[in-house]
């Protein structure tokens, strides 16, 4: 194809978009729609891939004392957490360990830390069983045990938030399809507009001899140009809206002094939301166009 015509193609489907501005803005609008509602659903699946990740390689159990406990009330949990014959090892974190872990793993955030002292922290201990088929067993003794507030089991969490995971894809999905669908049909339409206000002008063109491609081109362009701005516009409000909210609950979890839950950075997946954004957006953009065409080239 000639550079010349590469040039003709692109400005005859800059023009197509520019000459339908509400039809492609509405075209635009619904694509973005689509594009933040697949992204919305694919950060929720990369933060609980990560959880599951991280959970995974934690050891088996971890009991947390109450904050209010003083060092003989700990160390009279620690002679309870010994005694078991159940339990292999463990390890004890005090709370200016917690809080220096808590300081690193917030990396660059870490000064949100600096009006907070240990004290809101509990004193943990990290216990790696004899045999992990008593996990159940030995959840309930500690749980009962005077002194520990809580005892997080890795393997609970796994399973739940696989559950959960598998469920928000299966919506994800589903919703997507419908989403796409919607997309396809109203590009189709908007470029349908253009396509019978130049009826004419193709009949004459495929009459003197020119081929369905070059007819076709321009407004597949067409297509694609709102595909993509769709994928911009899309990409930015995910982007300001995700950071807005992880921020937001991160400071929660801080002072709920838990780590439950922890959320994937955007600057970690950025590239990888870009690509699929803009590959749904020209898919979705070209697929609309060639589909409104078709029989207007039946000459």
């Amino acid at each position: 194809m000639r550079i010349r015509t590469v040039k003709y193609i692109i400005k005859e489907g800059a023009v197509n978009t520019y000459r339908n501005k509400l039809m492609s803005l509405a075209s635009v609008i619904i694509v973005m729609a689509t594009l933040f509602i697949f992204g919305f659903f694919l950060l929720i699946a990369l933060n609980l891939q990560l959880n599951i990740n991280t959970l995974e390689d934690q050891p088996q159990l971890e009991a947390f004392c109450y904050t209010v406990l003083d060092d003989s009330q700990v160390s009279q949990v620690e002679g309870t957490i010994k005694s078991n014959a159940d339990i292999s090892q463990y390890q004890v974190v005090t709370k200016g360990q917690a809080f220096q872990k808590m300081k690193e793993r917030l990396g660059n955030d870490a000064s949100i830390l600096d009006d907070l002292d240990e004290s809101f922290l509990p004193v943990s201990f990290i216990i790696t069983l004899k045999d992990p088929k008593l996990a159940s067993e030995v959840v309930k003794t500690l749980e009962n045990t005077s002194g520990i507030e809580k005892v997080s089991y890795s393997q609970k969490t796994i399973d739940l938030i696989t559950k959960i995971s598998g469920w928000i894809q299966f919506v994800c999905g589903f919703m997507i399809i419908v989403l796409l669908i919607i997309s396809i049909f109203i590009i189709s339409n908007t470029i349908k507009l253009t396509v019978f206000a130049r009826r004419r002008e193709i009949n004459i063109m495929k009459y003197i001899g020119a081929t369905d491609w070059f007819i076709r081109w321009p407004f597949v362009v067409e297509g694609v140009i709102i595909g993509i701005v769709a994928a911009i516009v899309a990409f930015i409000i995910s982007s300001y809206g995700y950071n807005a909210v992880e921020g937001k609950f991160s400071k929660d979890l801080i002072t709920m002094s838990t780590d439950f839950f922890q959320f994937i950075s955007i600057r970690d997946v950025w590239l990888r939301i870009i690509v699929l954004y803009s590959a749904i957006g020209i898919i979705v953009g070209a697929l609309g166009s060639f589909l409104s065409i078709r029989r207007y080239l039946r000459v």
